[in-house]
């Protein structure tokens, strides 16, 4: 509890700026940057702060939004090679090798390919992906500061349950390892409790409650995204259990901030969301200049922050990257 406990306070503090190296040279205006997204809003944050970073850059942005099947991610691979654009950024439904052929497509047209989130992929600095941003590290180390948070308050895998979706398993396995990891030092493993993305802010916040209801030695709520939680604190305040149950969750949303402030949800794991967008930009210029991938950009661990209800200072907007975006701006020379 002790060790949980110092890491919390560490990462309850402001964080200090992140740190972007400059560009090894002038980016060439005029390129067309392809971005494949997807319908939640954690998605949306992320794109529309890549279309600001790429227009910084002189760049038009042309968007593609998958639907949450298999078929509908290949489609939207598809659709945006159509017509090729110069770079391309990716949010991934699936592992990499569903979207092999058109990887290797973008490949042989010579077209830098990045990823956010990736599906249990890592980058390669060889391979038809050269960089991740919200990859691996980062989604490992908000999945170990939500299960810090529980700990260093006394829970244990006992009265603990992890909510996710396992069809996005791919993608979300290391914050759920990190989280794991975490709880076990204080006892049990936790519980874990699947749903479906789909049900965000209509079957969940009910399944939820019904959970707790036939697990009532259940006090902590881990959700594997915060976008989950839409609609939960109301069910719990209807079902008698917002004064026995806390919830935690990562990659906030600025609704989830103000239910941080008053209360409704008990706390959050602020990460590199907003800048993760001014991140892929930067990883495709780099590679349109010829950069090699190095350790500095082509994985970064980003920043994190624990909020809780005396350290939410706004309730406007996600959390903002400290530095962000003028540190990008002042690395690529822009304004």
């Amino acid at each position: 509890m002790a060790a949980a406990q110092e890491r919390v306070d560490a990462m309850s503090v402001e964080q200090p700026p992140i740190e972007v190296a400059p560009l090894p040279g002038a980016v060439e205006k005029g390129l067309t940057y392809g971005f494949i997204t997807c319908p939640l809003p954690v998605c949306r944050t992320v794109t529309d702060a890549s279309v600001k970073a790429a227009e910084a850059l002189g760049w038009e942005s042309k968007q593609v939004e998958t639907e949450m099947t298999p078929e509908g991610y290949v489609a939207a691979w598809d659709q945006l090679l159509q017509d090729p654009p110069d770079v391309i950024a990716f949010i991934p439904f699936a592992p990499d090798t569903i979207v092999e052929k058109q990887l290797a497509k973008a490949a042989d047209l010579g077209i830098p390919v990045v990823s956010i989130a990736p599906a249990g992929d890592r980058p390669s600095k060889d391979g038809p992906v050269s960089a991740s941003y919200n990859g691996y590290p980062e989604l490992r180390e908000s999945g170990a500061l939500m299960g810090d948070v529980i700990v260093a308050d006394g829970g244990s895998g006992s009265n603990t349950v992890f909510v996710w979706d396992p069809a996005l398993s791919a993608i979300w396995n290391p914050i759920k390892d990190g989280f794991e990891e975490q709880i076990k030092k204080a006892g049990d493993k936790p519980q874990v409790l699947e749903v479906s993305a789909s049900g965000i802010g209509t079957a969940l916040p009910g399944q939820v409650v019904s959970y707790l209801q036939a697990h009532p030695e259940i006090k902590y709520v881990a959700f594997a995204l915060a976008d989950m939680t839409v609609g939960v604190p109301e069910a719990l305040q209807t079902a008698d259990l917002a004064d026995t149950v806390k919830i935690t969750s990562r990659a906030p949303q600025a609704a989830n901030l103000a239910n941080v402030k008053k209360g409704t949800e008990w706390t959050t794991i602020g990460e590199e969301i907003e800048s993760n967008g001014w991140r892929v930009v930067d990883g495709l210029a780099r590679l349109s200049l010829g950069a090699t991938p190095d350790d500095q950009w082509f994985e970064p661990g980003g920043w994190h922050q624990v909020f809780t209800g005396d350290n939410v200072t706004q309730t406007d907007e996600s959390p903002v990257t400290p530095g962000s975006p003028d540190v990008f701006l002042a690395a690529w020379n822009v304004s």
